[in-house]
């Protein structure tokens, strides 16, 4: 089931100091009233394909450096025999998005 964005929504996390609301495309409906009182009180949406795009290597809301800073730290940390980059990629992207969902 869709998340509903609404300007009620947009309103509360203004008044929690929220700057940006996490959006996945799929997931989520964003009202046109939702988006003028983001507009009117400065909220930024943050539209991205979502946990299933992430992992598959489409865009989301954490720029690439910082994906790759994660992968590498976690790539040194494990045995050399676990260490396959292209998976590891894959489960940091799916935690991240699943926590910027949980976040929004």
């Amino acid at each position: 089931m869709k998340r509903v964005i609404t300007a009620q929504t947009v309103k509360e996390a203004h008044a929690a100091g929220k700057a940006q609301l996490y959006a996945p495309i799929k997931e989520t409906i964003i009202t046109p009233e939702a988006r003028t009182v983001a507009k009117d009180l400065g909220i930024r949406f943050v539209e991205y394909q979502g946990a299933a795009g992430a992992s598959a290597g489409t865009s989301s809301p954490l720029d690439e450096a910082t994906v790759r800073k994660i992968v590498e730290r976690v790539i040194t940390a494990l045995p050399p025999e676990k260490r396959n980059q292209e998976q590891v990629r894959s489960v940091v992207t799916q935690v991240l998005a699943r926590y910027l969902k949980e976040k929004a």
